[in-house]
């Protein structure tokens, strides 16, 4: 068992690189940790609860990346439906324990204590999950409840800040980040490839078949551009029908690589709307963030490679490359 001055030098260590850490994932597994020492266990995760999606998730609860569950289901669901700790010291004897990760992976849950995690508001948000208490055979126990309840309250109360800070940076219509959240962003990556796009004649989708339709482009075109840069890069509505994708260390010729394959992708699908199909096109700008550049001055740049891709017969990828602006 450790000594208490030791436990209480981690449990500042975590306090304190919680308090300069921004990343939403980097704070879970720092909330994850801090989680692990109070309740003296060999693992442990937190389980963050995506409302809009219906389903939880965690980084941390082993080596193998994000981990997607539905909600509602298993020991971590049972706790945050009834707003309770759950502890159980024979988890092969209880019902809502699944076994078959055991089996797949050959590890042996001894014990499990599960805590939900509220906000400010009592609003459950998530939960954590300790796996087998270190240096006692018997389990967890009472004190165990009370020690990671308050790593729950310093959780809630961290991530809380997190989620209206994302809230924040959030486009509501698309789902990825907005204006604000692209500044944010653009300071911590100041060398990166950058694209800038919009849907080609908007305006007549909308006039057409109406601003619903054209909110489901919208949507439909945002969720193609997450999913073509998907772990190289983020997806920014800048407004109206305009987007930017920033890549972080990408050089010139593999940012317009990276356009051109988000046109063909756009354009090789239309948008289904109530029995409807609306063709899809986007011309592109690109051009490259060097370390000093304000934010501004190469939105104005990438712009102008826009502007003429819009000119010369839309659909296209304009960049220094291509022949700059024409």
């Amino acid at each position: 068992m450790k000594d208490a001055q030791t436990l209480l030098d981690q449990i500042f260590y975590y306090m304190n690189e919680l308090v300069s850490e921004k990343d939403f994932q980097k704070t879970i597994l720092l909330l994850t940790e801090l989680g692990r020492v109070l309740a003296n266990s060999e693992r442990t995760s937190f389980w963050y609860w995506d409302k809009d999606k219906k389903e939880y998730w965690t980084m941390a609860a082993t080596e193998t990346g994000k981990i997607v569950v539905p909600q509602s289901t298993g020991i971590v669901g049972a706790a945050i439906d009834g707003k309770e700790a759950i502890l159980i010291n024979s988890p092969y004897e209880d019902a809502r324990f699944n076994p078959e990760v055991d089996k797949k992976t050959g590890y042996k849950t001894k014990s499990i204590l599960c805590i939900p995690v509220t906000d400010s508001k009592g609003e459950v948000i998530g939960a954590y999950q300790a796996i087998n208490k270190m240096d006692c055979e018997s389990g967890f126990d009472s004190a165990d409840i009370k020690r990671l309840s308050l790593a729950a309250v310093y959780c809630g109360k961290t991530l809380e800040s997190h989620i209206l800070s994302l809230e924040s940076q959030t486009d509501k219509l698309t789902g990825v980040r907005n204006r604000k959240g692209f500044y944010e962003y653009y300071h911590e990556h100041r060398t990166s490839g950058l694209i800038m796009c919009d849907i080609d004649f908007f305006k007549k989708v909308n006039d057409q078949y109406g601003h619903n339709a054209g909110d489901a482009c919208l949507k439909q075109v945002a969720d193609a551009l997450v999913r073509a840069c998907k772990g190289k890069g983020e997806v920014f509505r800048w407004g109206g029908e305009e987007f930017i994708i920033l890549l972080p260390d990408a050089d010139l010729a593999s940012t317009v690589s990276m356009a051109q394959h988000m046109r063909e992708i756009i354009a090789g699908r239309a948008c289904e709307f109530e029995s409807r199909s609306i063709p899809i096109t986007m011309s592109f700008g690109t051009t490259l963030t060097e370390g000093t550049d304000l934010p501004d001055i190469v939105i104005q740049k990438a712009d102008q490679y826009l502007y003429a891709a819009k000119n010369t017969g839309r659909n296209k990828v304009v960049s220094e490359i291509s022949g700059g602006i024409q």
